[in-house]
């Protein structure tokens, strides 16, 4: 069998599942452990944080979250990481968390902040939710960036809490922007 023959098996093999162990493959009967109630749970919390982003409200957001150590980061493309790796050889890609940024910017900004959220989905297994959402961050009614936004929420003691905080932030040109590297972010 000549080499295009055998890529072409192997593509049909791949399309056709016969090369995905059972692990990857897409129906294993496995069901979510998904209650309606709890996703409208899920829900009313992502309502609550644009809320309290609405009502510049830093003490009302931190209370949604599971504890104040949570991920809450932009997702920073390699070139920006490539530049922090200019100072810092180790850096991960994350670096400190941005909520205080986002608290102080709450705090300070004379600025009418809103954060706009559409294509939401919410996923729920048990304890476990997932919220992925795309969004755009205006500042006086101008979208200042947007990008898709990805949530991990717990369920304990019975309400639903903010478990990480992961984002991308694109400018209106498109073009990603990144944090200041090892520093945390002055806005959203």
């Amino acid at each position: 069998m000549d080499k295009k023959t055998a890529a072409a098996a192997l593509l049909i093999g791949l399309l056709a599942g016969g090369a995905a162990p059972g692990s990857f493959a897409q129906d294993q009967g496995f069901r979510l452990h998904s209650e309606a109630a709890d996703i409208g749970k899920i829900g009313d919390l992502l309502d609550e944080f644009m809320q309290d982003i609405n009502h510049k409200d830093g003490t009302d957001i931190q209370k949604l979250l599971l504890n104040p150590n949570v991920l809450f980061h932009p997702i920073d493309d390699q070139a920006a990481i490539d530049s922090a790796r200019k100072t810092d050889a180790r850096f991960d890609g994350i670096g400190p968390s941005a909520l205080d940024g986002l608290v102080t910017l709450l705090a300070t900004s004379k600025d009418t902040l809103q954060e706009r959220v559409y294509n939401t989905e919410i996923r729920q297994d048990g304890s476990l939710g997932l919220v992925t959402f795309n969004y755009d961050f205006l500042i006086d009614g101008k979208v200042h960036h947007s990008g898709l936004e990805h949530w991990q929420v717990r369920k304990i003691d019975g309400q639903w809490k903010i478990l990480s905080v992961t984002w991308t932030k694109y400018l209106p040109t498109g073009t990603m922007q990144p944090c200041q590297p090892r520093g945390t972010c002055d806005d959203r």
